[in-house]
């Protein structure tokens, strides 16, 4: 059922984006096409919906969504997650600053309308629409197989290449095509991972989607380069996972 699951995603979220490629060629309409990009984003969810008789047969689905948000969350676990977000955001500004001479005020959205904005549009894009089925579905199937940590770098690589199309429309050819692709999916399996060590700690969804969330946040409310900005939160989401990994080694990534 999980592969299954993976396939019809995947088929879905193409046929998403050609339906909204046909929808901006032929009706050259914006605000139907931005609502059909969010939609996009609830593939997974959709088609876990869509499953859900044939993965759980004997459980209702409304039971079954509020069971994985019905589990107590610790206050040191919401506070470290924020804390390690706000250290790569910074470590982010500072390296670019450092890298490519860029200030920091130069680098940050600073209209607190825009900011606000990006918050709410990049919480119903990714994180509310897609953690359903990621996390609550395969992460949880995958555990009662493999470790965590297999499990998690599993996610991370599905994930990962589901996000294929955007690869091809970021706009980037060539080596620069290539770096985006290997920094994209080094920075969403360490983002997996992550999400995982976090989440087996407090078995909530509000965990992966707020990591979730304030990943895409921290990308979309810096100004620079793309590419750069994508090169260096890779980086040290990778080093973060790293040291997760290696304090958490008997816990919540190998038991």
């Amino acid at each position: 059922m999980v592969k299954k699951y993976i396939l019809w995603t995947y088929v879905m979220f193409f046929v998403f984006l050609l339906v909204i490629g046909l929808t901006m060629f032929l009706l050259k309409s914006q605000p139907v096409a931005e609502i059909l990009i969010v939609l996009s984003s609830w593939t997974s969810a959709f088609v876990f919906i869509t499953m859900f008789r044939k993965i759980y047969p004997k459980e209702g689905l409304w039971n079954f969504i509020k069971r994985q948000f019905s589990e107590r969350i610790r206050i040191s676990t919401i506070s470290c997650i924020v804390l390690i977000q706000f250290f790569i955001l910074i470590g982010s500004l500072f390296i670019i600053n450092k890298l490519w001479n860029v200030p920091i005020h130069e680098q940050l959205t600073v209209s607190w309308t825009s900011l606000l904005i990006v918050f709410g549009y990049n919480l119903i894009l990714g994180p509310l629409g897609e953690e359903l089925g990621w996390r609550g579905f395969v992460l949880n199937e995958l555990q009662k197989e493999y470790n965590p940590l297999k499990s998690a770098i599993i996610v991370g690589l599905v994930w990962g290449f589901w996000h294929t199309p955007l690869w091809l429309m970021s706009g980037y050819s060539g080596l620069q095509l290539v770096q985006y692709i290997i920094c994209f999916l080094f920075a969403i399996v360490a983002v997996s991972i992550i999400i995982t060590a976090f989440y087996n700690l407090n078995r909530n969804l509000i965990i992966p989607i707020l990591i979730h969330q304030l990943f895409n946040y921290s990308m979309a409310i810096q100004a620079g380069d793309v590419l750069n900005v994508l090169t260096v939160t890779s980086i040290l989401y990778l080093i973060v996972a790293g040291v997760i990994v290696l304090v958490n080694y008997k816990n919540c990534l190998y038991r």
